[in-house]
């Protein structure tokens, strides 16, 4: 088999003409990958395009799902290729995200705030005090029953001539000013899984707020929601990232910001 990508978790390889092997590492957890097996099922019957699951796989004690084969190049690909493109596939992705929160998330098992409050729990790099304090804010958040994505950015929408929305394993049922507030957490502190090109990773600095502008101006346009709303997530997105496989750089960003929150909610 070829390989065709990889990120932090799995590597991508061809499959025959028609799908693709989505092979995980060895001690990812189980749980997850049967998530991301039921959650785009779910998905599919929702309407949401995405890559068909053809079976679920374990090759040299590594676990794996076959999707059909997905073709076109990622919104982030096209991005960078095409510069001039970048405001209206920024809109793209906002019309797609805000198709993806008119669908009802009822019946899919994960719910977001329900991941967020494990997620913050477990980040080592916060203090007790900290976690509390963060998780008292999320409880007076509103539980949402959207379908949310959980990981909504340019390198998860595959375009050709029609487009793709893949990886829902952190598909969740939840509140889509929280998945907006996930995806401007990416877009301005994430960086490109190990072994990107690096002209990739420095043209990707260089095009991140003309994106995020021109997704979120089209969001709040088509949802007709308030910023703010948005805004009162970021801190928890922030904080449960922690405990995700992050470079060192992207943690210490999360933690300045997190931390400078944290000083004025202590002076309010």
């Amino acid at each position: 088999m070829k390989r065709i990508g990889q990120g932090q978790t799995a590597e991508i390889f061809r499959h025959g003409e028609t799908s693709i092997l989505k092979l995980f590492r060895e001690d990812f957890s189980a749980e997850a990958i049967q998530h991301e097996f039921d959650n785009t099922r779910i998905v599919l019957e929702l309407g949401v395009k995405c890559p068909q699951t053809i079976d679920m796989v374990t090759i040299n004690n590594r676990k794996g799902i076959i999707f059909e084969l997905a073709s076109g190049r990622t919104l982030l690909e096209e991005m960078i290729i095409k510069p001039w493109s970048i405001e209206r596939r920024a809109r793209q992705m906002a019309a797609l995200h805000h198709q993806i929160h008119q669908q009802s998330g009822e019946r899919i098992q994960q719910k977001h705030k329900t991941v967020l409050e494990k997620n913050i729990s477990s980040a080592s790099d916060l203090s007790d005090i900290e976690k509390q304090q963060i998780m008292d804010y999320v409880h007076s958040l509103p539980e949402g029953r959207s379908l949310c994505h959980g990981d909504f950015h340019p390198n998860n929408v595959i375009t050709g001539k029609e487009s793709w929305i893949i990886d829902w394993m952190t598909g969740a049922s939840g509140c889509p000013a929280a998945d907006v507030a996930r995806t401007l957490v990416l877009l301005k502190y994430g960086n490109l899984p190990k072994g990107a090109p690096l002209m990739m990773k420095v043209l990707l600095k260089i095009i991140k707020s003309r994106m995020s502008k021109a997704y979120i101006e089209y969001y709040l346009s088509l949802s007709g929601m308030d910023i703010r709303e948005i805004h009162r997530w970021v801190l928890p997105i922030a904080a449960a990232r922690l405990t995700e496989w992050i470079p060192p750089e992207e943690k210490k960003d999360l933690l300045d910001y997190i931390r400078n929150q944290l000083k004025k909610f202590n002076t309010t």
